[in-house]
Order: structure tokens, then C-alpha cells, then sequence
């Protein structure tokens, strides 16, 4: 499958036509790959996009009225063909539109679009969703991008942290087998930070909803600033590894969560569901920012 680059003179950036996730956040001063490289042993993805749900849906079923849907964890735009309307040097754009096998399994026509856009040492990733229907659609729609933590091979993931812009005393909602279970537990060490320990993911991903903060930075042990992610524009930020070994971390912004345990509501009414309304745009963006 096709894989695009686009560049400057700081950063050169992939993006592979399936899925039309990034794939590539290479510097080009110290030619350090920010961006984990899919290896198959831990996790076989690099950035994939979330849509139309994210996370599990409950028994891989939802309901829209009295008919029921069949769908896998986290959607089928990821596994997708994206078409490519943009290449230019520091510039891209991807876009999925329904087609009739789409429509089998989420009854809605939609466009998304996709922007890669470079300035400067910031990647910018802009998402669109129009509504190309005669009634309102229903969606979830979130980012999924992993980094390589550790970046050095004398280095452990427990060598870095994660600092957020702000004060946080928001609890996690705790997972149990891929779903929401209702509970919630503290994660926050000294009011803003985040320490990436081995047992960090031991109950799954972290899950936070309306955080006081737009951003956070990975840092190393002697504070040094690694990259910043920002994460304005989305209601909640999940951070997951697939393991112990893992070394990489994911920082997800999300519309919507997974389904909670014995989940049976009508799917319009899912928690963080986006309803569009017909001729409408939905967009959001988020960013990251490389300091090395």
C-alpha cells in the first residue's frame, strides 16, 4: 500500500494510504524516528484514526432504532483505503467517503478528511467530517498515534514523564476487558505529572475526561523537554502501551469512549457521541511539537 512524505527543513513526516494514518515523524537534524514503526511483537499499528466509534462496542453490535449494526473495536476507517487529494512539500490531505459497504454496518453518508499540514517543527493533523446525508449523523471520531518511549537504546520508559500544562486531580475511568466499568482510580503524581512506570497500563489505557489542560510534553528524568502534544479541541485523552516491554506510549484525543459494561442504549444516545446536523461540518485538530 502506498505510503506519502511530506517536509521542511526540521521534520520529515509518512503517511500511509491505508488507514491514512501517519506513519513517519523523522527528524531531520538528529534523524531520530519519533514515531513507533508498527512492530508486529507489541503492537502492529503506528497512528491509526478512530471512527466511527472508538474503543469496544458492546458484544461488536450496536443499535440505531430497533435494527442492530455489527463493528469491531475502534471502527473501520482505519483498516480503509483513503484516497489522496493533497501532495505538496509541507502539505497532505486524505479523505474516506461511504460507499455502499459502509453503509452494511453504520447507516450514515459521511465524508472524512484528513490534513497533515508542517510548520516549522509542529505537525498539525486537522479532521473533518461532513455530513453528506438527508438527516443527522452520529460518530465518534479520535487519534490513536504511538511514540517511541525509550528513544535511546540505553534508556527505559520509566527514564521519562508526562507533564501536563495544568494542575489535574481527574481520575482515570477504569477499563475492565475494553469496556467503561464505572469506576475511576488517581494517576497523577505532584498535581501535574505522570510518571511512565512499568505497571502504568497494568489495567489498560488511561482514560480522562475534560481536562483542565490543552497540552502536555514528554520529558525526560533531568527535565529535558522531548516533544508537546496539544489536545484542545477534544473531551477526553486516553494514554495506553500495549504492555510492560512495550516502548512506546500512545496519547489518544478523543470524541467518545468505549461502550460501558452490559451496554444497551440506542447508539445515538453513546457517551461523547457527536451528532452533525444535515449540511454540517465537524472539525478538530491536534498537534505535536518536536524539541530534539
Amino acid at each position: 500500500m502506498s505510503q506519502f512524505f511530506i517536509e521542511n527543513n526540521l521534520l520529515k513526516v509518512g503517511i500511509n494510504q491505508k488507514g491514512g494514518e501517519l506513519s513517519s515523524l523523522l527528524s531531520l537534524k538528529n534523524g531520530m524516528e519519533y514515531l513507533w514503526q508498527a512492530n508486529p511483537k507489541f503492537w502492529g499499528r503506528h497512528s491509526c484514526i478512530l471512527f466511527p466509534y472508538i474503543g469496544k462496542i458492546w458484544k461488536d453490535n450496536f443499535r440505531i432504532g430497533k435494527k442492530i449494526y455489527h463493528g469491531k473495536q475502534h471502527g473501520f476507517a482505519r483498516d480503509l483505503v483513503f484516497e489522496k487529494i493533497v501532495l505538496e512539500k509541507e502539505k497532505a490531505t486524505f479523505q474516506l467517503k461511504y460507499n455502499e459497504k459502509t453503509l452494511d454496518n453504520y447507516p450514515f453518508r459521511f465524508l472524512l478528511i484528513i490534513k497533515y499540514t508542517l510548520k516549522k517543527n509542529q505537525l498539525h493533523i486537522t479532521y473533518e467530517v461532513d455530513n453528506l446525508d438527508n438527516q443527522p449523523i452520529y460518530f465518534s471520531l479520535g487519534a490513536h498515534p504511538a511514540f517511541n518511549v525509550p528513544l535511546k537504546k540505553n534508556e527505559k520508559r520509566s527514564d521519562y514523564f508526562l507533564e501536563f500544562e495544568k494542575v489535574e486531580n481527574a481520575k482515570t475511568l477504569e477499563i475492565n476487558d475494553g469496556y467503561i466499568d464505572g469506576n475511576f482510580r488517581d494517576v497523577f503524581n505532584e498535581k501535574n505529572t505522570i510518571q511512565i512506570s512499568d505497571d502504568l497500563f497494568s489495567k489498560d489505557a488511561l482514560v480522562f475526561k475534560n481536562l483542565k489542560s490543552n497540552f502536555l510534553h514528554l520529558k525526560n528524568l533531568i527535565g529535558e523537554k522531548i516533544w508537546t502534544f496539544t489536545f484542545e479541541d477534544f473531551s477526553y485523552l486516553g494514554i495506553w502501551s500495549y504492555n510492560q516491554e512495550s516502548p512506546f506510549i500512545c496519547i489518544e484525543p478523543w470524541f467518545g469512549v468505549a461502550d460501558e459494561l452490559n451496554a444497551n442504549w440506542d447508539f445515538r444516545k453513546k457517551e461523547g457521541i457527536v451528532e452533525l446536523g444535515i449540511g454540517k461540518k465537524f472539525i478538530c485538530e491536534h498537534s505535536v511539537t518536536i524539541y530534539k
